[in-house]
């Protein structure tokens, strides 16, 4: 493995970070590091490319993803907070590794761009279906808090579903002397967010291990001038659940809600959904494949006791093609994910790139 030269890669890639959907630089370095270090197939397409390993007459394909794009930091500046240039190097690194390698099959490097806004994985699962139909997928994060060289695994649901539900009010304003000639969306608004821990409880029924949860990201309600009682408001929640159909049901609560509200008190209501994540649901047989796999190696393993709360975009391609979704242990010392202070740990590099050599070789 040309270890130095994909730690040099990842560095590269840290300084130059893109936003969700720009990753153009990043893509190019990547593409220049595969030229020269490997004979892979390149496929450059529309913000993102796939890299082949093809072995005459394989009849199978597995793919491996992973992501490229950055995020903004407090200060708003673009910076890698969720590790995607270590995700990418990884990727790229697992290129190298399989040169001269035999591995009966296809294995399809898959370098996916904007899955910080979900909308990547979605596009480019379609795409990877037209062109390749892979049988398998894999996909991988790594995870802060967990010791390095640990692969951290998951039956059932690994990272929760969730989507942005913008809500928009429109009353009537009237003179703040003279509430009663308007209609202010203030009370409908802040009933709903009252009401929310009710419809969490029963639509889980109760039970807090399905992770069903409504965070309010912003209220806001007219503007600060004393003399005016406010007739616009806005609700902004994003909605999250380790099931579907939980999630899908808390929506429709709401949105029916607000309605019925609006109606009640001759209101007017607009919805928006945004950053919609599906749940990122491993494929029981492929999982039990994995976990063999790993066994037999002698892979430090962890299984999470219950589904990452953050959202992954990966939940599209498991929910066309069997796979499974892993996280490789970022140290006990990381900083969380989107922190000022995270920076990936190169060390995660040599074994993330070993463990998905393994499993693309067996699976």
């Amino acid at each position: 493995m040309l270890l130095n030269e994909i730690i040099s890669l990842r560095g590269a890639l840290h300084e130059i970070p893109e936003r969700s959907g720009q990753e153009q630089q990043t893509i190019q370095t990547l593409l220049n590091f595969l030229n020269r270090c490997t004979t892979l197939e390149l496929h450059p397409r529309d913000g993102w490319f796939y890299a082949l390993h093809r072995e005459p007459g394989a009849e199978r394909t597995i793919a491996v993803r992973g992501d490229m794009d950055a995020i903004e930091n407090s200060g708003g500046t673009l910076f890698h907070g969720c590790g995607h240039d270590g995700h990418s190097a990884i990727l790229a690194g697992l290129g190298a590794a399989l040169e001269g390698t035999i591995c009966g099959k296809n294995v399809c490097l898959v370098f996916q761009p904007a899955e910080e806004t979900g909308a990547g994985g979605a596009r480019v699962c379609e795409a990877l279906l037209r062109e390749l139909r892979p049988n398998r997928i894999l996909g991988y994060h790594n995870i802060p808090g967990a010791p390095v060289g640990t692969v951290l695994l998951r039956p059932g649901t690994f990272a929760c579903a969730s989507l942005g539900l913008a809500i928009e009010v429109e009353g009537q304003q009237s003179h703040a002397a003279y509430p009663e000639q308007g209609k202010n969306p203030a009370y409908l608004l802040s009933e709903m967010v009252l009401r929310l821990p009710e419809l969490i409880a029963q639509i889980s029924e109760g039970n807090r291990e399905r992770l069903l949860m409504a965070t309010v990201v912003q209220l806001k309600v007219g503007e600060r001038n004393f003399g005016v009682s406010a007739g616009t408001g806005a609700l902004a929640l994003t909605l999250r659940g380790n099931r579907q159909e939980d999630l899908e049901a808390l929506e429709h609560s709401i949105v029916a809600l607000v309605q019925e509200g609006c109606a009640s008190r001759g209101m007017c209501c607009r919805f928006q959904r945004q950053d919609v994540f599906p749940d990122t649901v491993n494929h029981k047989e492929v999982y039990a494949q994995v976990e063999k796999i790993l066994r037999r190696t002698g892979a430090p393993t962890q299984v999470l006791p219950e589904p990452m709360r953050w959202s992954e975009d990966f939940g599209w391609y498991l929910h066309r093609i069997p796979g499974v979704y892993l996280g490789f242990g970022a140290g006990e010392t990381c900083c969380g994910l989107h922190t000022d202070g995270y920076v990936f740990p190169d060390s995660v590099l040599e074994p993330a790139i070993n463990t998905l050599k393994s499993l693309v070789k067996n699976l």
